[in-house]
């Protein structure tokens, strides 16, 4: 199951949602899970649970108690959602009433491996299970609640785990039920899984799948064009409410958006730095292969691989995908617009020229490092050997940006350490955007030779050998040598075409691609020396 943005992004108006939980790690997997849909997740900030748990009352009764409790102790009004797990052991349940129920969390942390382990074996070792997750969403015009359910049939493990918990998703882990839980269909157990694997069998994420649908269509019928509807009340909203909306307008206005473009190899960490940024609040991520699938989608065709994504971004436009996200950008009401995954520079360039001060990241890790990420997460079954790993990243550099992610980063993030590690990275680098006291990026001491050869390439304006190259580098103040300008090209074959004609000396025409570089590059070096390049 691997959530799709749908229409969630070409909304002009969305619902805001909030979560009432005290529970950490379910609000992290409800904000991802929102996220990988194209919506922002809202939560209530509290140190105790915002309702009691009367677990007599049944799953439906103990949620719609729940949302009143809320309602009367908070005075909430807003659509919000509460959640509640449960889990029936098959063996141990009577009929049908489940056992441990809805007092799962209880149960568990008084309960032992082993002694479960032995209990079920003398009872015929039946180690059937079914974890649950129920949600009921409030919606304050409606006068019922909205439920949804998701579950996951499965068996206790015949032993107790022995791996070790997920860092960045935290309910992956061997010390809850999700490191006893088989789930059917899968040789894991839910604990030990990687976040998108376990997409497919996690009980939560079914339900806040529901959810999300369902909030999708509410989206849309919030979205629809006047002539589809009448107003049965007058169209202006009371004086107060009037006032308490130009107020919202003003704090929204006096946020200042930034925007940070992440660009990196395969497994380097761009999907774990833009999660760990979704745990803030006020945080938007846009994930370019979701939006690229969407707009292929639209036109209904399929984009299953890397050759199917080129070809539809040559036919569609190479800066297609990025013209849809700066129209999010535009729209949303984040402080932080994270972009991660774009792969032309006509797209770095498109949404570097449409926020000036979007500061572009490139998340660096050695390949081997990589390619053991890659094995351990098993996504592409296709991709078992380290030599296809590697033409993996050379298809993938094609798109552009990942010929050149150094020379257009603004910022670069090593990945090669610990996780704990990578997240004080990260946090150095945010407090460099929102705080006016950190240091920016360091201006760049000279360009690079690409930049310099490249330019000179230009100014030639047609097909010119290295010698030729490196001789009008050098009248321009930026010298290149003669060998150097061969290496440099030859390595960027979308932005420099070879000329290699019988009897004549190897020759260089710069791209059309290779053009958007440059200007690109311009408007990076602009950046880092603190010069508008609008």
């Amino acid at each position: 199951m691997r959530p799709q943005y749908g229409n969630a992004l070409r909304f002009d108006r969305v619902l805001t949602v909030y979560f009432y939980t005290s529970n950490a790690d379910k609000l992290l997997q409800a904000k991802l899970m929102f996220m990988r849909h194209g919506y922002a997740l809202r939560h209530y900030t509290g140190r105790r649970e915002p309702y009691d748990e009367d677990y007599s009352l049944g799953t439906r009764q103990l949620l719609d108690r729940a949302i009143e409790q809320v309602n009367a102790e908070f005075g909430v009004r807003s659509i919000f959602f509460v959640e509640d797990t449960s889990l029936r052991i098959e063996a141990l349940s009577e009929g049908a009433a489940d056992y441990p129920g809805l007092a799962v969390k209880e149960w568990f942390s008084s309960a032992s491996f082993e002694a479960l382990d032995r209990e079920l074996r003398e009872k015929g070792n039946n180690r059937r299970v079914i974890v649950k997750s129920d949600i009921a969403l409030y919606l304050p015009a409606l006068s019922r609640k909205i439920f949804f359910h998701g579950e996951t049939e499965g068996a206790i493990a015949t032993s107790p785990p022995e791996f070790s918990p997920s860092a960045q998703y935290p309910w992956l882990t061997p010390d809850t039920f999700n490191g006893w839980f088989i789930p059917h269909g899968a040789t894991k157990r839910l604990g030990e899984m990687e976040f998108e694997e376990s997409l497919t069998f996690d009980f939560r994420a079914k339900s806040l799948s529901a959810l999300i649908s369902r909030l999708e269509e509410l989206n849309s019928a919030l979205n629809i064009a006047p002539n589809f509807y009448v107003v049965r009340r007058p169209a202006s909203p009371p004086v107060a409410e009037q006032q308490l909306l130009f107020k919202e307008l003003l704090m929204l206005e006096d946020k200042p958006s930034q925007v940070l473009v992440v660009i990196g190899n395969k497994c380097a960490g761009k999907t774990t730095l833009s999660d760990y940024l979704i745990a803030r609040d006020d945080v938007m991520v846009f994930e370019a292969s979701s939006v690229l699938r969407s707009l292929a989608s639209e036109a209904d065709e399929q984009v299953e691989t890397a050759d199917d994504a080129y070809r539809f971004l040559c036919a569609h436009g190479l800066d297609c995908v990025a013209h849809t996200i700066a129209r999010y950008i535009e729209r949303s009401p984040a402080i932080l617009n994270v972009v991660t995954g774009l792969r032309t520079v006509e797209e770095v360039s498109l949404l570097v020229e449409r926020f000036p001060r979007a500061r572009i990241v490139f998340v660096d890790a050695d390949v081997r490092t990589r390619f053991e990420r890659h094995v351990r997460r098993a996504r592409d079954k296709d991709v078992k050997a380290f030599v296809d790993f590697e033409k993996q990243d050379e298809q993938q550099a094609r798109f552009g940006v990942l010929r050149v992610p150094t020379e257009i980063a603004t910022d670069v993030v090593r990945n090669d350490g610990t996780l704990e590690l990578y997240k004080e990275r990260i946090d150095s680098l945010i407090a460099t955007m929102t705080d006016k006291d950190e240091a920016p990026p360091q201006p760049r001491g000279h360009r690079s030779e690409l930049h310099r050869t490249l330019n000179a390439l230009r100014a030639i304006g047609s097909a010119a050998t290295c010698a030729a190259i490196s001789e009008k580098a050098a009248e321009l103040g930026t010298p290149v040598r003669k060998y150097n300008t061969n290496r440099a090209l030859k390595a960027v074959p979308e932005f420099a075409e070879r000329v290699k004609r019988s009897e004549q000396l190897l020759s260089y025409k710069l791209t059309a691609r290779g053009e958007a570089l440059l200007q690109l590059l311009e408007k990076v070096d602009h950046f880092q020396s603190g010069e508008d390049h609008t």
